[in-house]
């Protein structure tokens, strides 16, 4: 394995796809093996970016991480809309409402991040642009018809989306919606893993038109989840609706580029033990309300200067109960009132102004403030006996209401040293606020150190790391605040037939919420902890590159090391990717299309022993896929991954709480080998 890692980073054939600093990479929704190689779980478009990696939750909420910051730490955007988690094990995270079918591109920015693509974050950006309006010529009427198809043998996913528009030269209607089941896949040894089937119905539907020199567009969607398990988490999904609506409109008056949107989404969340996969009844129940409202401006000031200037509203509303158990003494006989009538509302405001100094350098700077107010109302247990009513009053006797003033800062910076390299190297200030559940979680009785059966049952409840172990919010924790540094050399042959991109970064972070420990009863072997404030550093180097061969073949590499830990020294960061990376070969002729693609994966061996995180060993994948156009309307696609059957362990997976018990410390195993299809025909 460390011969592989050893060639990927030495061989000079390596590619300019990553991330840069002063400029976005662009993703499209359409490669040449979109549904064949990729699962329907948006985060998975996302795996193989320099710098990103994907940390396993159910089988359609997989969450990105950059540079090791995941969850609220990362911002992401699906059409410049906000959408928070309304969960207190995040299965609902924002790209879990948007499939791969009815996205266009995919921004992302590592690490350092325009002012000017939303604050309250650190890891850095991920924006997510669903497919825009088509408008036709004057006097002709556009029609589009596009079904898709797909099954993976793996897990026996079977799955259909349908896209259809029709538009005249002002207005414009589509529509998209999907609806696909899977049953438990099976890792490399041939187990078929409980905890891991799913089923999901999305739908959306935009009407746009033209008005002068903009386009106003409504966006309605309606996204189901009916059930999907969490092989990683006490849990599982059992319901999950969400309605939403956003209304925007991106034009020009008088020379100025106005970007501005408002939207609302609804979330209805039901948890509980899907009975087919595993025993026990823990009914919890979540509604959240989402208003968001943003404004951009962009102004050519002269040959020079281009200001940006804009802000922002975010508003959250969240209700988290758990309904009693008949016949159970410690979950009866009233609700648990886990959040109750949590309120989050933040304000930003922002201005950035980028540099044009001439054909060698470029500037961007900005300046960003977000305030941010957070409250909850008093909670209470399932009973005045085992859910001591003392911690509940103690918590409720406490002042809720919470403000935050946050300043966020970037300074970029990219010298062109001649037509075939170039550095740039940048700075940036980022802050977050904790979110409700790290503040307001709470748990009777914290206090005692025995940590009683149902006191446990509490804190396991709050956990959307997969780790299994328990966790209890703090009011007083502070906002992070991230000071990131990181330069990028960019190197690239002539007429595009080779690149080379190397970024090394490096982060300390203020006030990083991890946790400390409050017990560790030898009775289930799990740790029980509070979300705590500590110094943390982060570093390391992203490389990728790709040359061509000749017309028909392109070899490209992508690789990412990551090294987080805390500043006491107590542990390493939790959920670090180890050194990874991937090699491969691209060949295009005429209608056909192929590729083999090598994914690499060092041993993990730098964990938080806090956690009982476990380590991992190293891997190697083997992935296969080809498609076919064969006439204008139809494309088929096949692809086998995991094209050896290798049992292997996630390293980002968590452990496996329904195979296993959680004493056992088991790592979620990865997916075994699936041969995959897919059919497109387009009418």
């Amino acid at each position: 394995m460390k011969i592989l890692f050893f060639l990927l980073f030495t061989t000079p054939v390596l590619a300019a796809d990553s991330t840069e600093l002063s400029e976005v990479e662009v993703i499209n929704s359409t490669p040449d093996f979109s549904i064949a190689s990729n699962s329907t779980d948006t985060a998975t478009l996302l795996q193989n970016r320099p710098g990103i990696s994907v940390r396993t939750g159910g089988g359609l909420s997989s969450q990105p991480a950059i540079h090791g910051l995941s969850n609220d730490r990362v911002n992401i955007r699906i059409d410049d809309v906000l959408i928070t988690s309304a969960c207190s094990n995040h299965m609902n995270p924002a790209l879990s409402y948007i499939d791969p079918a009815k996205v266009e591109f995919i921004e992302t920015m590592a690490g350092i991040t325009p002012v000017s693509y939303g604050g309250d974050s650190l890891g850095g950006s991920i924006l997510v642009k669903s497919k825009s309006p088509v408008f036709s010529d004057k006097d002709t009427l556009y029609k589009k018809l596009r079904t898709t198809s797909y099954y993976r043998s793996n897990n026996d996913n079977i799955g259909a989306s349908l896209e259809t528009t029709v538009a005249s030269d002002k207005l414009s209607f589509q529509y998209s919606g999907m609806d696909e089941k899977a049953n438990r896949y099976q890792d490399g040894d041939g187990n078929r893993l409980k905890g891991t089937i799913y089923n999901q119905n999305n739908q959306s539907a935009k009407l746009a038109g033209k008005i002068g020199d903009g386009v106003l567009a409504l966006k309605l969607s309606h996204a189901v989840v009916p059930y999907q398990g969490f092989v990683n988490q006490y849990m599982d999904l059992n319901d999950n609706k969400a309605d939403a609506v956003n209304l925007s409109y991106v034009g020009e008056i008088q020379d100025i580029l106005i970007e501005t949107n408002v939207s609302h989404q609804d979330t209805e969340h039901y948890m509980d033990k899907l009975s087919s996969e595993r025993p026990g009844k823990m009914p919890m129940y979540t509604q959240s309300d989402e208003f968001g409202y943003n404004l951009k401006t962009t102004h050519q000031l002269n040959s020079i200067h281009t200001m940006k200037l804009g802000g922002e509203y975010n508003q959250f509303r969240l209700v988290d109960w758990w309904e009693p158990v008949t016949g159970s003494m410690g979950m009866s006989p009233g609700d648990f009132q886990s959040i109750h009538n949590g309120t989050r509302d933040r304000f930003g405001l922002f201005t950035e102004m980028n540099s044009e100094w001439g054909q060698k350098f470029n500037s961007l700077i900005g300046i960003r403030y977000d305030n941010v107010r957070m409250d909850t109302g008093d909670v209470k247990g399932y009973n005045t006996t085992i859910n001591l009513p003392a911690d509940a009053a103690a918590f409720n006797n406490e002042d809720h209401t919470k403000q935050d003033q946050n300043w966020d800062a970037t300074v970029l910076g990219r010298y062109l040293v001649n037509e075939k390299s170039e550095i740039e190297l940048g700075y940036a200030r980022k802050s977050r606020s904790p979110n409700l559940y790290e503040r307001y979680a709470w748990a009777g009785s914290v206090t005692d150190p025995a940590l009683s059966g149902p006191v446990r049952m509490d804190m396991r409840m709050i956990n959307w790391f997969g780790d299994g172990n328990g966790y209890v919010g703090d009011i007083d924790l502070k906002p992070e605040v991230a000071h990131i540094v990181s330069s990028s050399l960019k190197l690239k042959g002539s007429a595009k037939v080779w690149d080379l991109t190397l970024t090394p970064y490096f982060t300390y972070v203020e006030d990083f919420i991890d946790a400390d420990l409050l017990a560790s009863p030898a009775a289930d072997g799990r740790n029980y902890l509070k979300f705590a404030n500590h110094d943390a550093v982060i570093m390391g180097t992203d490389l990728s590159g790709s040359i061509e061969l000749n017309k028909e073949f392109r070899v490209s590499a992508v690789a990412s090391y990551t090294r987080g830990y805390r500043k006491d020294g107590k542990t390493s960061l939790y959920h670090l990717m180890p050194l990874n990376g991937k090699i491969q070969l691209d060949h295009s002729l005429d209608k056909w299309s192929n590729h083999v693609a090598f994914h690499l994966v060092e041993s993990k061996e730098q964990v938080n022993t806090m956690r009982l995180e476990p380590t991992t060993p190293g891997y190697a994948l083997i992935d296969l896929a080809t498609a076919y156009q064969l006439t204008k309307q139809a494309r088929v696609e096949l692809a086998v991954l995991n094209l050896l059957d290798k049992n292997y362990s996630l390293p980002l997976g968590g452990i496996d709480v329904v195979n296993y018990t959680a004493k056992s410390h088991t790592p979620l195993s990865g997916m075994g080998r699936s041969i995959n299809t897919n059919v497109t025909l387009d009418f």
